[in-house]
């Protein structure tokens, strides 16, 4: 234990140099032996999928070049059989002489044959037995009397002008004739009357198709099967003895799940070397393409590509390790411990780090984070003390600025009365005013009950009654249970001022004034509501945005909300609302804090 103790003390007052290369050393082993025991499965792996993917890829693009070849053939037969010429000749080449008909339509169909690369011939039957062909090799043997015989002319019927695919024109062809073509049929539709009138059929040579796919076989080593819905080749294959070499069912089962999931690959071995076979579906005419790659074809490139990117990797792990000693003190682990350490100060947690490291550059680095965290520790807390001064202060202004301004208002209606010799009346407001001041006074206390809050209100009112007589009725709607909570002092009566001189006043007639304050859980909800003008939206969000124009609100209004700021700590302690000519309301909503209640 002791010399566990001492090594991991000797340790710790390395130099940081020491310890980087010491630590960098075991990452090293530890990382490439790991990495050495893994390659192989996940090379394998990857490579079996690039190479399922190359493999579907490359039917995909058969498969377009196929359906273009058709498409340009179907665009063609579109011209024959809409020509006016053929369609006179398919209609009336019962009355004419035969001689002349065939002739014209040889003509017709040798202008259309020489653009149609991809065709080997062209024939055309009409309803009464005659056949017009033309074929750039030699001409197709038929075993048909009537061209309504042939197997395939119900469904050529049904598709109702549209094409069908044959292969060599329906009829059986052994499995290595000296070539394959694919039968394009169409029937011929009377362009007026839409009803039969003869039957197209143009063939297309297997040499055609193998065009679509030659340029691609020639790389990987790759074989193509084109089969057709009867699983009959299209194509006749150069090789087929490799796939006749797979077992039947798993041939059989590629095929199946070609049908039903459109595309399927399977690896299977052939005389000890693997192979990837790759099935897709051409929809339109219920062919599959079958490819055969040699697996290790594909896999060769990306062999030597993973190869490579594992040669490298292992330089660049010993340059890394020879770059670690070369800037051999570099900070890394012992920083990151002291930034987490640090992590506290982001939350305004000003905590000593306490991390445990040696006489090193660290250690020497901790100390000097410890002092400079207490020193910003010591600094906010004086900014934080000087900060409350000034609150403070600036709530004593505000203070003093609204007394003398409400003093004021109450001499000037006093004076009004003396004028008017009504004395008794200044005697009562005499004795109204020296109730206020008494209780708005309140021996200097800068908090008061909510009772005391009221009466202040109550008394202003009454002032005011003496000089504007009635023009004015004061409702209250009083929870007695927040009597006794204490609330910051005169911040109602400049409210209920604004209310008089800014809603009731301007309206010329007589209004209501209700101030009604309710306990809701643990809040002080208060509100001063009249009926007086009201304010615009415009006029609404100046008051809100604190944009408040003295010319439009009394000063004790704006006074007051910036007290209830101060000494709250928030913006949302009031709500004002107000409708052009239906009054103005505002809320205040108080929090009821320990120690807030008289005994």
């Amino acid at each position: 234990m002791i010399s566990l103790i001492r090594i991991r003390k000797r340790y710790m007052d390395l130099k940081i140099s020491s310890k980087i290369v010491f630590i960098y050393l075991i990452l090293m082993i530890f990382s490439v032996t790991v990495s050495s025991l893994i390659y192989e499965k996940i090379y394998d792996d990857i490579t079996s999928k690039k190479v399922s993917e190359l493999s579907v890829q490359t039917l995909y693009t058969i498969k377009s070049n196929i359906n273009s070849m058709i498409q340009n053939i179907n665009n063609n037969s579109r011209i024959i059989i809409s020509n006016k010429d053929i369609q006179a000749i398919l209609k009336n080449s019962n009355n004419r002489n035969g001689i002349d008909v065939q002739i014209d339509m040889y003509g017709y169909l040798s202008s259309m044959i020489d653009s149609m690369n991809n065709v080997s011939s062209i024939y055309i039957y009409d309803n009464f037995g005659n056949k017009y062909y033309i074929d750039k090799q030699s001409r197709k043997s038929f075993k048909l009397n009537k061209v309504e015989s042939a197997n395939w002319y119900k469904a050529a019927i049904n598709e109702k002008g549209y094409y069908i695919l044959r292969l060599n024109a329906g009829e059986k062809a052994d499995l290595n004739p000296n070539e394959n073509y694919v039968s394009f049929i169409r029937v011929i539709n009377d362009m007026e009357s839409q009803k039969p009138i003869g039957t197209l059929i143009i063939n297309i040579n297997e040499s055609n198709f193998v065009n679509c796919y030659k340029d691609i076989i020639s790389k990987n080593g790759t074989n193509i099967l084109l089969m057709d819905e009867n699983n009959d080749f299209i194509v006749n294959p150069k090789d087929v003895s490799d796939f006749n070499q797979i077992n039947e069912l798993i041939r059989k089962e590629l095929i199946k799940s070609d049908v039903e999931e459109e595309k399927n690959s399977i690896i299977e071995k052939i005389k000890g070397e693997e192979y990837i076979f790759s099935s897709l579906k051409i929809e339109e005419y219920n062919w599959i393409i079958v490819s055969k790659i040699p697996f290790k074809e594909l896999s060769k490139e990306s062999s030597t590509v993973y190869l490579m990117a594992f040669v490298f990797t292992i330089i660049n792990g010993i340059l890394l390790f020879i770059g670690a000693i070369s800037i051999s003190r570099l900070i890394t682990k012992p920083i990151k411990k002291l930034l987490k350490s640090m992590k506290g100060i982001e939350n305004g947690e000003f905590k000593k780090v306490n991390i445990e490291v040696g006489n090193d550059e660290i250690g020497k680095l901790r100390d000097g984070y410890n002092i400079m965290v207490y020193e910003i520790e010591k600094l906010i807390n004086r900014i934080i003390e000087e900060q409350k001064v000034k609150r403070k202060a600036e709530l004593s202004v505000l203070q003093a600025q609204v007394k003398p301004h409400f003093l004021y208002n109450t001499l000037d209606a006093m004076g009004y009365l003396a004028l008017s010799g009504k004395c008794d009346e200044v005697y009562d407001a005499l004795e109204a005013l020296g109730e206020y001041y008494r209780t708005s006074l309140s021996k200097g206390r800068e908090v008061i009950t909510v009772g005391e809050e009221i009466e202040i209100v109550k008394n202003y009112f009454l002032l005011q009654k003496l000089r504007y007589g009635d023009i004015f009725t004061d409702t209250y709607e009083i929870d007695e249970r927040v009597l006794n909570f204490k609330i910051l002092k005169l911040v109602l009566q400049p409210i209920a001022e604004n209310a008089l001189y800014h809603g009731i006043k301007p309206k010329g007639e007589h209004g209501i004034i209700k101030l009604t304050v309710e306990l809701i859980e643990n809040l002080i909800n208060i509100s001063i509501e009249d009926d007086g003008v009201g304010m615009t939206e415009e006029e609404l969000d100046k008051v809100v945005s604190d944009k408040i124009d003295n010319n439009n609100l009394s000063f004790g209004l704006r006074g007051t909300i910036e007290r209830l700021r101060i000494f709250y700590g928030t913006s949302d302690v009031y709500e004002i609302k107000s409708r052009k000519r239906y009054g103005t309301k505002v809320n205040i909503t108080i929090p009821i804090e320990e120690g807030w209640e008289n005994e």
